[in-house]
């Protein structure tokens, strides 16, 4: 993996592993106090503790270095929290609650955008196109042109879809799917 792959990849975690937790507490599935103490003591026990605990030691961890390291206990505590949250927050009883929901509508969103697009790899955005049209239509042209030849349409639509936010997940759905609630 290269430097910048890695920075990508550690950004993802450190910016998932304690909001995770966060959203975890105002939706009552966890209380901030069920966080394992060995985690806690390393790592902090709030968003903003874990991520600046991450952000410090991967930094003082890889300067000088050809590529990016947490120390020993840092690393072990988040591999700690991941297995934590999966067990804790994303298998929760809360959080897949509306699984069948989010499939289905997982589904929809994408046989909409791929209607939307009707295999084209360029589209020409234009003024009375809707804002949803016009950021879909600018992902599918800013795409390289490798990346266009090499990649069929239902798969853009799916890398569009992975790359949003639940906010604006949730969001498109109630804008283009017909009787979307959730």
């Amino acid at each position: 993996m290269t430097l910048e792959g890695s920075v990508v990849r550690l950004a993802d975690i450190i910016a998932y592993i304690g909001r995770d937790i966060e959203d975890a507490i105002i939706v009552k599935t966890i209380k901030r106090e069920d966080i394992p103490k060995s985690i806690t003591k390393v790592l902090g026990n709030t968003n903003a503790q874990i991520v600046n605990n991450l952000i410090m030691d991967v930094i003082n961890n890889s300067i000088d270095k050809p590529y990016l390291k947490y120390s020993d206990d840092v690393f072990e505590a988040m591999i700690k929290l991941k297995k934590w949250n999966y067990e804790n927050i994303y298998n929760s009883k809360e959080a897949t609650k509306n699984l069948d929901k989010l499939e289905k509508a997982f589904s929809d969103l994408f046989y909409y955008y791929l209607e939307k697009v009707d295999n084209r790899k360029y589209i020409k955005i234009e003024e009375n196109m809707t804002s949803s049209d016009k950021i879909l239509f600018a992902f599918i042209n800013n795409k390289t042109e490798e990346y266009k030849e090499k990649t069929n349409i239902k798969r853009m639509v799916i890398d569009y879809i992975s790359g949003q936010t639940d906010k604006f997940f949730l969001k498109e759905c109630e804008n283009n799917i017909k009787g979307f609630k959730i």
